[in-house]
């Protein structure tokens, strides 16, 4: 039985990342340290633009390989799917519902960078488009690109239409929750690549 959206985004020591590269692998255990992990199923979802339906592997593929000590933490590490799923300019996610009130997805244009010290992102500059609970639009776990906003360097535009993604570009996607108080990250997922598809103009 296959999952379909109903139309849809992560973080520790100044990791590295630069620009997303399909040639190397990307970070295989939860963003934010001692978070609990978000998946991201396999599932269909339909453009509402050109509707054209796109396949969305998420972490569907990872394997868990158990929970492994670094340093002073323990981290949940796995193998992920090595692919960059094709989207679209304006693709919609789902998620692994976390029941969080407080839950952040997020597309950044490059790897994403933790600052240890902090348990903070460092490069905020690179996300390009974001969605949280406390907007009226969508709903957790499933919720569509024209439910969030584009974000500009750093700062969230709300009460705005989100701009389509590039053409041709990859991107990352993260998911993050805190917890009842809303005082530390409790879920998070991986980095997630996704490339959107080339439309020919």
């Amino acid at each position: 039985m296959r999952r379909t959206a109903a139309a849809i985004l992560i973080p520790v020591a100044l990791v590295s990342c630069g620009k997303v590269d399909l040639t190397i692998p990307y970070c295989e255990i939860a963003i934010f340290r001692e978070a609990e992990y978000i998946w991201v199923p396999e599932y269909y979802y339909t453009d509402p633009f050109t509707n054209r339906e796109y396949l969305f592997h998420g972490t569907s593929s990872d394997q868990k390989t158990g929970v492994v000590e670094d340093e002073e933490y323990e981290r949940t590490y796995v193998i992920p799917y090595d692919h960059f799923d094709t989207v679209s300019s304006r693709p919609s996610f789902i998620w692994e519902e976390t029941k969080s009130k407080y839950v952040m997805v997020a597309i950044f244009s490059e790897r994403i960078d933790m600052d240890l010290q902090t348990n903070r992102i460092a490069n905020e500059e690179a996300m390009v488009w974001a969605w949280n609970t406390g907007m009226s639009t969508g709903r957790e776990g499933s919720i569509g690109y024209a439910d969030g906003c584009s974000v500009i360097e750093g700062v969230i535009q709300y009460g705005t239409s989100p701009d389509p993604l590039e053409n041709g570009a990859s991107y990352i996607l993260a998911i993050w929750g805190w917890d009842k108080s809303a005082n530390y990250v409790r879920y998070s997922s991986r980095e997630i690549p996704f490339t959107v598809e080339e439309i020919p103009k």
